[in-house]
């Protein structure tokens, strides 16, 4: 499945959030607030999520598949680095 993606918004601030982004499958179906957090493992990617009414966190919609799983962070990872990249070549 092609899958593409795309860095919305970066965030400078200390805290552990470092960037929204879109993700693109199949050039049909689009998922938005995709995060990518600084956590003790390294960046890690986040899917769409919602609190409940008993104040938890739900994922919105996940890959169900272990493949589709790793194609989509490998995406988000790669635009993030890239953008990452260009900020600094920016700032040079």
């Amino acid at each position: 499945m092609k899958v593409t993606a795309k860095i919305t918004k970066f965030f400078q601030e200390a805290g552990k959030l470092r960037a929204f982004a879109t993700v693109c499958l199949a050039d049909a179906f689009l998922i938005t607030g995709v995060r990518i957090v600084e956590c003790k493992k390294g960046i890690t990617v986040f899917m769409p999520s919602t609190k409940d009414k008993d104040d938890e966190y739900r994922d919105v919609c996940f890959p169900i598949k272990p493949e589709l799983r790793s194609q989509i962070d490998t995406a988000v990872l790669n635009v993030y680095d890239a953008g990452l990249k260009e900020n600094e070549a920016d700032g040079e």
